[in-house]
């Protein structure tokens, strides 16, 4: 029996091969703008449709935090690439409801993904692939700090597009939504248990502040902790060559810039559908809160925003209401890391 247990120890898992070639992960902190932005990178050339991809969160906090081991996540993650890759030339477990945001229907390249059901798979889909070379693209959420797996594991095929907005506009987003880590089955984060209760993984660390702080407060620190690794990222440019920082503000307002940006870095250009998308995202707009008001952003209590409104005003009254809802500690944390985010991305008024 222990003779069995050594060599299972010393089994080290192994895919030192793979057919899909290039990988962005569209990875943000919630409320950044991910869903104006997958629709608009998946309509980029040779860009599978975007999918949220939740088993790539799980095997990088899971390996981050040395609960499995780093050859295994590494394994796990090559094959789920390549997995995802092949489903979606043969369009299978590829979503069809016209209602998700990552529907083929929402792309512009709903009729490639209907024809695909009727093509052959085994052989000749490796012959698509390499023809085609597609660019496998997956949507996360704040996985920031625990992304190191995914590059050691994809290594220069990797390609990371980190959405980022100013902390007092995230506010509202995360009060609607952040008594759901731990409480509710249908939040898909990764817990973990601390004194009895269940907390998500990014309050590892902070526990006590987490679990005894009001509401408005709790999310204040939390937007803090999940900004740290953003500033570091940003102001010490690791990764630069695998790391392109867009931030909403900017991009909704003067896309072109990003959009040729993004075309160097992921090595492929727009198509003729891209600025269809992004007129449908309403891209470029005059003001920053003239998006379009999706259900999504209903059901997590953003309120439709009033485009009239100055953006030097706009953001006077977020800050006033900050100040009115928080405590007099939690506001100098909210006020902190945005006077932080104006060094590192600038404002946009």
């Amino acid at each position: 029996m222990n003779q069995n247990l050594e060599q299972i120890d010393s089994l080290s898992f192994s895919r030192p091969i793979s057919f899909c070639n290039q990988i962005v992960i569209l990875d943000g902190i919630s409320g950044t703008g991910k869903t104006m932005f997958t629709p608009i990178i998946s309509s980029f050339n040779r860009v599978q449709n975007a999918r949220f991809e939740y088993m790539v969160e799980y095997l990088c906090i899971s390996a981050q935090k040395s609960k499995i081991t780093s050859d295994a996540a590494h394994t796990l993650l090559n094959l789920l690439a390549d997995l995802k890759c092949y489903d979606g030339m043969i369009s299978r477990e590829v979503n069809f409801r016209p209602g998700d945001l990552s529907s083929v229907f929402k792309s512009t390249k709903t009729l490639k993904y209907l024809k695909q059901l009727w093509m052959n798979d085994g052989q000749a889909i490796e012959a698509r692939i390499q023809k085609e070379n597609p660019i496998l693209c997956l949507t996360t959420h704040q996985l920031l700090s625990c992304l190191s797996p995914a590059y050691e594991a994809y290594s220069g095929r990797l390609k990371v597009v980190e959405t980022v907005r100013h902390p007092l506009y995230l506010l509202d987003h995360w009060v609607s939504y952040i008594e759901m880590f731990g409480n509710n089955s249908r939040d898909f984060t990764v817990w973990c248990e601390y004194e009895g209760k269940s907390i998500p993984w990014f309050a590892e660390g902070w526990e006590d502040e987490y679990l005894h702080a009001t509401i408005y407060d709790r999310v204040i620190y939390t937007i803090e902790h999940l900004m740290k690794k953003v500033f570091n990222m940003a102001i010490s440019k690791k990764k630069a060559d695998q790391l392109l920082f867009i931030p909403f503000e900017k991009f909704v307002l003067e896309p072109n810039t990003y959009i040729k940006e993004l075309e160097k870095y992921i090595s492929t250009e727009r198509s003729s559908s891209t600025n269809k998308i992004l007129k449908k995202q309403r891209v470029p707009r005059g003001n920053i809160n003239a998006g379009p008001q999706k259900s999504i952003y209903q059901r997590y209590g953003v309120r439709k925003q009033d485009k009239s409104i100055p953006h030097n005003q706009d953001y006077e009254m977020r800050y006033n209401s900050a100040k009115q809802k928080s405590s007099t500690e939690a506001f100098d944390v909210i006020e902190k890391i945005s006077k932080k985010y104006e060094e590192v991305f600038g404002l946009w008024f």
